[in-house]
Protein backbone atom coordinates (compact mmCIF):
# COMPACT_ATOMS: atom_id res chain seq x y z
CA UNK A 1 0.00 0.00 0.00
CA UNK A 2 2.77 2.37 1.16
CA UNK A 3 5.05 1.60 -2.26
CA UNK A 4 1.54 2.35 -4.37
CA UNK A 5 1.29 6.01 -2.99
CA UNK A 6 4.33 6.46 -3.16
CA UNK A 7 4.26 5.63 -7.08
CA UNK A 8 1.47 7.77 -7.53
CA UNK A 9 3.02 11.19 -5.90
CA UNK A 10 6.26 10.18 -7.58
CA UNK A 11 4.40 10.03 -10.71
CA UNK A 12 2.28 13.20 -9.75
CA UNK A 13 5.32 14.55 -9.27
CA UNK A 14 6.79 14.00 -12.45
CA UNK A 15 4.26 14.92 -14.38
CA UNK A 16 4.30 18.70 -12.86
CA UNK A 17 7.92 18.93 -13.91
CA UNK A 18 6.50 17.58 -17.53
CA UNK A 19 9.19 14.23 -16.27
CA UNK A 20 12.29 16.05 -16.38
CA UNK A 21 13.33 19.68 -15.20
CA UNK A 22 14.99 19.91 -18.70
CA UNK A 23 11.56 19.27 -20.43
CA UNK A 24 9.67 22.07 -19.41
CA UNK A 25 12.37 24.26 -20.89
CA UNK A 26 12.44 22.60 -24.15
CA UNK A 27 8.90 23.18 -24.68
CA UNK A 28 9.52 26.99 -24.95
CA UNK A 29 9.67 28.30 -28.00
CA UNK A 30 11.01 31.43 -28.06
CA UNK A 31 13.79 33.55 -26.72
CA UNK A 32 12.88 36.02 -24.56
CA UNK A 33 10.17 33.57 -22.95
CA UNK A 34 13.07 31.00 -22.67
CA UNK A 35 15.80 33.21 -20.71
CA UNK A 36 12.80 34.12 -18.13
CA UNK A 37 11.73 30.67 -17.54
CA UNK A 38 13.14 27.90 -15.10
CA UNK A 39 12.95 24.23 -15.07
CA UNK A 40 11.05 21.95 -12.96
CA UNK A 41 14.23 21.93 -9.94
CA UNK A 42 14.00 26.08 -10.91
CA UNK A 43 17.32 26.93 -12.81
CA UNK A 44 17.15 28.73 -15.07
CA UNK A 45 15.91 28.16 -19.10
CA UNK A 46 18.82 29.19 -21.82
CA UNK A 47 18.51 29.74 -25.61
CA UNK A 48 20.45 28.08 -27.86
CA UNK A 49 21.20 30.49 -30.81
CA UNK A 50 22.16 28.10 -33.43
CA UNK A 51 19.57 25.56 -33.09
CA UNK A 52 16.98 27.81 -31.94
CA UNK A 53 16.11 25.67 -28.78
CA UNK A 54 15.55 26.24 -25.17
CA UNK A 55 17.03 24.31 -22.84
CA UNK A 56 18.08 23.91 -18.86
CA UNK A 57 21.38 25.66 -17.55
CA UNK A 58 22.11 22.38 -16.14
CA UNK A 59 21.60 20.79 -19.30
CA UNK A 60 24.80 18.34 -20.60
CA UNK A 61 23.95 18.80 -24.36
CA UNK A 62 26.51 18.98 -26.31
CA UNK A 63 24.87 20.30 -29.32
CA UNK A 64 25.05 24.08 -28.69
CA UNK A 65 28.57 25.64 -28.66
CA UNK A 66 28.95 27.22 -24.94
CA UNK A 67 29.13 30.55 -27.30
CA UNK A 68 25.96 30.14 -29.02
CA UNK A 69 23.63 30.20 -25.09
CA UNK A 70 22.68 33.19 -23.71
CA UNK A 71 20.94 33.36 -20.73
CA UNK A 72 19.78 37.13 -21.13
CA UNK A 73 17.15 38.65 -23.43
CA UNK A 74 19.64 41.57 -24.63
CA UNK A 75 21.14 38.61 -26.37
CA UNK A 76 18.45 36.73 -28.25
CA UNK A 77 18.69 36.91 -31.99
CA UNK A 78 16.37 39.60 -33.57
CA UNK A 79 15.24 40.32 -36.85
CA UNK A 80 18.17 42.14 -39.38
CA UNK A 81 15.94 42.67 -42.37
CA UNK A 82 14.94 46.32 -42.03
CA UNK A 83 18.46 46.89 -40.92
CA UNK A 84 19.89 49.84 -42.85
CA UNK A 85 23.51 50.04 -42.95
CA UNK A 86 25.52 52.78 -44.95
CA UNK A 87 28.42 51.10 -46.25
CA UNK A 88 28.90 54.16 -48.69
CA UNK A 89 29.57 56.38 -45.71
CA UNK A 90 31.60 53.66 -43.89
CA UNK A 91 33.94 53.73 -46.95
CA UNK A 92 33.94 57.32 -48.21
CA UNK A 93 33.60 59.13 -44.52
CA UNK A 94 34.46 57.04 -41.45
CA UNK A 95 37.40 55.39 -43.27
CA UNK A 96 39.60 58.20 -43.74
CA UNK A 97 38.85 60.35 -40.47
CA UNK A 98 40.22 56.65 -38.92
CA UNK A 99 43.26 56.79 -41.12
CA UNK A 100 44.15 60.12 -40.50
CA UNK A 101 44.91 59.36 -36.52
CA UNK A 102 48.09 58.19 -38.12
CA UNK A 103 48.99 61.27 -39.70
CA UNK A 104 50.73 63.78 -37.08
CA UNK A 105 54.50 63.82 -37.26
CA UNK A 106 56.05 62.44 -34.13
CA UNK A 107 59.33 63.08 -32.35
CA UNK A 108 61.49 60.21 -30.79
CA UNK A 109 62.20 60.88 -27.63
CA UNK A 110 63.92 57.97 -26.40
CA UNK A 111 61.63 54.88 -26.30
CA UNK A 112 58.39 57.29 -26.98
CA UNK A 113 56.84 59.64 -29.41
CA UNK A 114 55.82 62.98 -28.70
CA UNK A 115 53.52 64.83 -30.88
CA UNK A 116 55.25 67.72 -33.00
CA UNK A 117 52.78 70.58 -31.87
CA UNK A 118 54.63 72.81 -35.00
CA UNK A 119 53.56 70.22 -37.52
CA UNK A 120 50.74 68.63 -36.26
CA UNK A 121 48.17 70.54 -38.17
CA UNK A 122 49.59 70.69 -41.48
CA UNK A 123 49.72 66.88 -41.11
CA UNK A 124 46.31 66.13 -40.18
CA UNK A 125 44.61 68.81 -42.43
CA UNK A 126 46.66 67.68 -45.57
CA UNK A 127 45.75 64.11 -44.70
CA UNK A 128 41.60 65.34 -44.49
CA UNK A 129 42.01 67.68 -47.63
CA UNK A 130 43.64 65.29 -49.60
CA UNK A 131 41.23 62.19 -48.75
CA UNK A 132 38.02 64.07 -48.77
CA UNK A 133 36.79 65.74 -52.70
CA UNK A 134 34.80 68.94 -50.70
CA UNK A 135 37.86 69.72 -48.39
CA UNK A 136 36.47 72.96 -47.09
CA UNK A 137 34.38 71.31 -45.17
CA UNK A 138 36.47 69.81 -42.68
CA UNK A 139 37.40 72.21 -39.44
CA UNK A 140 39.59 70.83 -37.40
CA UNK A 141 39.61 71.62 -33.67
CA UNK A 142 41.77 70.10 -31.29
CA UNK A 143 44.33 66.79 -30.85
CA UNK A 144 44.53 65.21 -27.53
CA UNK A 145 47.49 63.22 -26.57
CA UNK A 146 48.19 61.85 -23.25
CA UNK A 147 50.25 58.34 -21.99
CA UNK A 148 47.34 55.38 -21.75
CA UNK A 149 48.27 54.53 -18.36
CA UNK A 150 50.66 55.12 -15.51
CA UNK A 151 53.20 52.91 -16.21
CA UNK A 152 53.92 55.98 -18.93
CA UNK A 153 54.86 53.33 -21.47
CA UNK A 154 52.65 53.51 -24.49
CA UNK A 155 50.47 57.02 -25.53
CA UNK A 156 46.81 57.16 -26.62
CA UNK A 157 45.61 59.65 -29.33
CA UNK A 158 42.37 61.43 -30.59
CA UNK A 159 41.63 64.79 -32.18
CA UNK A 160 38.29 66.52 -32.98
CA UNK A 161 36.80 68.41 -36.00
CA UNK A 162 34.06 70.08 -37.13
CA UNK A 163 32.03 68.57 -40.61
CA UNK A 164 29.88 71.68 -42.03
CA UNK A 165 28.13 70.08 -44.71
CA UNK A 166 26.72 67.40 -42.01
CA UNK A 167 26.58 69.99 -38.89
CA UNK A 168 28.46 67.20 -37.00
CA UNK A 169 30.95 67.14 -34.97
CA UNK A 170 33.83 64.17 -34.88
CA UNK A 171 35.85 62.51 -32.09
CA UNK A 172 38.43 60.16 -33.68
CA UNK A 173 40.57 58.07 -31.18
CA UNK A 174 43.39 56.04 -32.61
CA UNK A 175 44.11 52.58 -32.49
CA UNK A 176 47.17 50.42 -31.14
CA UNK A 177 50.49 51.26 -32.76
CA UNK A 178 53.04 49.05 -31.40
CA UNK A 179 53.12 45.00 -30.52
CA UNK A 180 53.52 46.60 -26.20
CA UNK A 181 51.21 48.23 -26.42
CA UNK A 182 48.59 45.29 -27.41
CA UNK A 183 50.78 43.01 -25.33
CA UNK A 184 49.74 45.75 -22.57
CA UNK A 185 46.30 46.16 -23.48
CA UNK A 186 46.31 42.00 -22.99
CA UNK A 187 47.65 42.34 -19.55
CA UNK A 188 45.10 44.67 -18.75
CA UNK A 189 42.10 42.58 -20.06
CA UNK A 190 42.83 39.22 -18.11
CA UNK A 191 44.59 40.49 -15.17
CA UNK A 192 43.25 43.60 -14.06
CA UNK A 193 39.55 43.99 -13.09
CA UNK A 194 36.66 45.73 -14.64
CA UNK A 195 35.62 49.39 -13.18
CA UNK A 196 32.23 50.48 -12.33
CA UNK A 197 31.16 52.91 -15.07
CA UNK A 198 29.67 55.33 -13.24
CA UNK A 199 27.85 57.07 -15.97
CA UNK A 200 25.42 54.27 -16.46
CA UNK A 201 24.98 50.70 -15.49
CA UNK A 202 27.74 47.74 -15.49
CA UNK A 203 31.44 47.75 -15.79
CA UNK A 204 34.74 48.66 -18.30
CA UNK A 205 37.96 47.90 -18.44
CA UNK A 206 40.01 49.87 -16.62
CA UNK A 207 43.14 50.77 -19.41
CA UNK A 208 40.11 52.44 -21.44
CA UNK A 209 38.22 54.12 -19.31
CA UNK A 210 41.51 55.32 -17.09
CA UNK A 211 42.83 56.55 -20.99
CA UNK A 212 39.22 57.76 -22.01
CA UNK A 213 39.10 60.02 -18.48
CA UNK A 214 43.11 61.54 -19.09
CA UNK A 215 42.00 62.56 -22.97
CA UNK A 216 38.59 63.96 -21.68
CA UNK A 217 40.68 66.14 -19.28
CA UNK A 218 43.33 66.62 -22.04
CA UNK A 219 41.15 69.75 -23.46
CA UNK A 220 38.41 66.94 -25.24
CA UNK A 221 35.57 67.75 -22.48
CA UNK A 222 36.24 72.20 -23.24
CA UNK A 223 36.02 71.50 -26.99
CA UNK A 224 32.85 69.19 -26.97
CA UNK A 225 30.87 71.46 -24.44
CA UNK A 226 32.12 74.39 -26.52
CA UNK A 227 30.63 72.97 -30.02
CA UNK A 228 27.73 71.91 -28.00
CA UNK A 229 27.26 75.54 -26.93
CA UNK A 230 27.74 77.22 -30.71
CA UNK A 231 26.27 74.76 -33.51
CA UNK A 232 22.80 73.93 -32.82
CA UNK A 233 21.02 70.62 -32.82
CA UNK A 234 25.19 69.66 -33.63
CA UNK A 235 25.50 65.82 -34.18
CA UNK A 236 28.65 64.16 -32.08
CA UNK A 237 29.78 61.19 -33.83
CA UNK A 238 32.61 59.14 -32.27
CA UNK A 239 34.76 56.71 -34.53
CA UNK A 240 38.07 54.55 -34.15
CA UNK A 241 40.23 52.00 -34.64
CA UNK A 242 41.09 48.68 -32.29
CA UNK A 243 41.62 50.43 -29.36
CA UNK A 244 40.79 53.61 -30.36
CA UNK A 245 37.40 51.68 -31.08
CA UNK A 246 37.09 51.28 -27.45
CA UNK A 247 37.92 54.84 -26.51
CA UNK A 248 35.12 56.07 -28.64
CA UNK A 249 32.84 53.44 -27.13
CA UNK A 250 33.41 54.81 -24.42
CA UNK A 251 33.33 58.17 -25.18
CA UNK A 252 29.47 57.99 -27.07
CA UNK A 253 28.11 56.83 -23.78
CA UNK A 254 29.43 59.56 -21.62
CA UNK A 255 28.66 62.24 -23.79
CA UNK A 256 25.03 61.14 -24.81
CA UNK A 257 24.31 60.23 -21.07
CA UNK A 258 26.66 63.52 -19.58
CA UNK A 259 24.59 66.16 -21.75
CA UNK A 260 21.49 64.28 -22.63
CA UNK A 261 22.11 63.99 -26.47
CA UNK A 262 18.94 62.80 -28.12
CA UNK A 263 20.27 59.20 -29.84
CA UNK A 264 19.17 60.33 -33.61
CA UNK A 265 22.13 62.72 -32.69
CA UNK A 266 24.96 60.38 -32.27
CA UNK A 267 26.91 57.97 -34.25
CA UNK A 268 29.58 55.16 -33.42
CA UNK A 269 31.66 53.62 -35.59
CA UNK A 270 34.32 51.45 -34.87
CA UNK A 271 37.10 48.87 -36.91
CA UNK A 272 38.28 45.95 -34.96
CA UNK A 273 37.12 47.01 -31.30
CA UNK A 274 37.92 44.20 -28.64
CA UNK A 275 35.13 43.62 -25.66
CA UNK A 276 35.39 46.16 -23.14
CA UNK A 277 33.11 46.07 -20.80
CA UNK A 278 30.17 43.61 -19.46
CA UNK A 279 26.62 43.15 -20.68
CA UNK A 280 25.17 45.47 -18.54
CA UNK A 281 27.27 48.20 -20.24
CA UNK A 282 26.35 46.91 -23.22
CA UNK A 283 22.74 47.42 -23.00
CA UNK A 284 22.95 50.74 -21.22
CA UNK A 285 24.85 51.80 -24.61
CA UNK A 286 22.36 50.58 -27.02
CA UNK A 287 19.84 52.47 -25.09
CA UNK A 288 22.01 55.67 -25.14
CA UNK A 289 23.87 55.35 -28.88
CA UNK A 290 21.36 53.13 -31.02
CA UNK A 291 23.34 54.48 -34.10
CA UNK A 292 26.24 51.95 -33.47
CA UNK A 293 28.15 49.83 -35.62
CA UNK A 294 31.25 47.38 -35.16
CA UNK A 295 32.55 46.27 -38.00
CA UNK A 296 35.00 43.40 -38.26
CA UNK A 297 37.64 41.85 -40.99
CA UNK A 298 37.43 38.49 -41.69
CA UNK A 299 39.87 36.43 -39.29
CA UNK A 300 40.98 40.13 -37.37
CA UNK A 301 41.18 38.27 -33.73
CA UNK A 302 40.81 41.47 -31.95
CA UNK A 303 37.31 41.48 -32.11
CA UNK A 304 37.15 37.79 -30.14
CA UNK A 305 39.15 39.37 -27.09
CA UNK A 306 38.72 38.77 -24.29
CA UNK A 307 36.58 35.52 -24.80
CA UNK A 308 33.15 36.25 -24.25
CA UNK A 309 33.42 33.57 -21.43
CA UNK A 310 35.87 35.37 -19.80
CA UNK A 311 35.82 34.70 -16.23
CA UNK A 312 33.47 32.34 -15.90
CA UNK A 313 30.05 33.61 -16.39
CA UNK A 314 28.53 33.88 -20.53
CA UNK A 315 26.57 36.72 -19.61
CA UNK A 316 28.31 38.63 -16.93
CA UNK A 317 32.04 38.38 -18.69
CA UNK A 318 33.22 40.64 -21.40
CA UNK A 319 30.65 41.59 -23.80
CA UNK A 320 29.77 43.39 -26.76
CA UNK A 321 26.94 45.86 -28.02
CA UNK A 322 25.65 46.04 -30.92
CA UNK A 323 25.49 46.16 -34.17
CA UNK A 324 27.76 44.01 -35.64
CA UNK A 325 28.96 43.75 -38.99
CA UNK A 326 31.07 41.07 -40.24
CA UNK A 327 32.65 40.35 -43.83
CA UNK A 328 33.98 37.04 -43.99
CA UNK A 329 35.98 37.55 -47.34
CA UNK A 330 37.76 40.19 -47.51
CA UNK A 331 36.60 44.14 -47.60
CA UNK A 332 37.06 44.98 -51.47
CA UNK A 333 34.03 46.77 -52.90
CA UNK A 334 31.49 44.77 -53.11
CA UNK A 335 32.14 42.32 -50.84
CA UNK A 336 29.49 40.46 -49.07
CA UNK A 337 28.72 41.34 -45.33
CA UNK A 338 27.03 39.83 -42.49
CA UNK A 339 24.54 41.70 -39.84
CA UNK A 340 24.76 40.22 -36.24
CA UNK A 341 21.63 38.85 -35.32
CA UNK A 342 22.66 39.44 -31.63
CA UNK A 343 24.91 42.02 -29.79
CA UNK A 344 27.41 39.87 -29.17
CA UNK A 345 27.83 36.79 -31.83
CA UNK A 346 30.07 33.66 -32.37
CA UNK A 347 32.21 35.35 -34.86
CA UNK A 348 35.45 34.84 -32.70
CA UNK A 349 34.79 30.98 -33.05
CA UNK A 350 35.28 31.59 -36.92
CA UNK A 351 39.00 33.61 -36.78
CA UNK A 352 41.24 30.44 -36.32
CA UNK A 353 43.17 30.66 -37.47
CA UNK A 354 43.66 34.64 -37.59
CA UNK A 355 45.16 36.76 -39.80
CA UNK A 356 45.97 39.98 -37.78
CA UNK A 357 46.75 41.41 -41.18
CA UNK A 358 43.44 41.58 -41.26
CA UNK A 359 43.38 44.02 -37.96
CA UNK A 360 45.57 46.27 -39.86
CA UNK A 361 43.47 46.17 -43.42
CA UNK A 362 39.97 47.59 -43.01
CA UNK A 363 38.31 48.68 -46.78
CA UNK A 364 41.06 47.03 -48.11
CA UNK A 365 43.25 49.79 -46.92
CA UNK A 366 46.65 50.04 -44.74
CA UNK A 367 45.18 52.35 -41.95
CA UNK A 368 48.69 53.15 -40.55
CA UNK A 369 49.57 54.36 -44.03
CA UNK A 370 47.16 55.08 -46.35
CA UNK A 371 46.91 58.75 -45.39
CA UNK A 372 50.25 59.19 -46.82
CA UNK A 373 49.38 59.60 -50.45
CA UNK A 374 45.86 61.74 -49.56
CA UNK A 375 44.14 58.26 -49.91
CA UNK A 376 45.43 57.48 -52.89
CA UNK A 377 44.41 53.81 -54.33
CA UNK A 378 47.97 53.22 -55.29
CA UNK A 379 48.14 52.27 -51.11
CA UNK A 380 45.37 49.93 -51.34
CA UNK A 381 46.21 46.76 -49.66
CA UNK A 382 46.68 43.24 -52.10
Amino acid sequence: MNSHFLFLSLFCLLQLTNCAPLDSCSRVESCSKCVNSTDGFGYKCQWCATSNSCASEQTTTTNCHVDDWTLNEYNCPTDVSNVNYDEPFMRNTVLPLVAATHAPSYEKVGLLYFLESQTFYFQLSRSLDTCFRDNDQIEVINAYEIFCDETQITTCFAYSAYLKDRNAMVLVFRGTTTLFQLIDEGISFFLHPKIQFNVTKGVVDGYYLNAFYSLWNKGMRNDVEMVLNEKKDVKVWFFGHSLGGGLASIASSYVAKTYEIDGSRTKLVTFGMPRIGDIDLAEAHDELVPDSWRIEHSKDPIPALPPRTFPDDIDKGSFHHNTEIWYPHGMALGANFEIGTRPDTTVGRSVFPFNIEDHFTYFNVYLESWYIKGCNKEDVAP
